[in-house]
């Protein structure tokens, strides 16, 4: 196992996990649910494995959550749409 020395760590890549983590807290989704923090970060630029990685998740777990939150969201809206709301 080779020693990673400081000069190793990618700085830039810790700052702007910083920066992100402390977005969310300032735009006051510290209470809400994975999907919605997630999606904040995607808009500002994070990739889907990023957002996974700062939340404390997997890309695959974090993939699965969007798409039935995707799917729950159009099912909803096209029995709505069905009874006439």
């Amino acid at each position: 196992m080779a020693d990673r020395s400081v000069n190793d760590t990618d700085w830039v890549a810790v700052a702007a996990r910083a920066q992100a983590y402390q977005a969310v807290h300032l735009a006051g989704l510290s209470d809400k649910s994975i999907t919605e923090k997630s999606r904040f970060l995607m808009v500002l630029g994070l990739t889907r494995a990023d957002a996974a990685l700062l939340l404390g998740t997997t890309d695959d777990s974090l993939r699965h959550l969007l798409r039935a939150k995707e799917s729950n969201g159009k099912g909803k809206a096209t029995a709505k749409a069905a009874i006439g709301e």
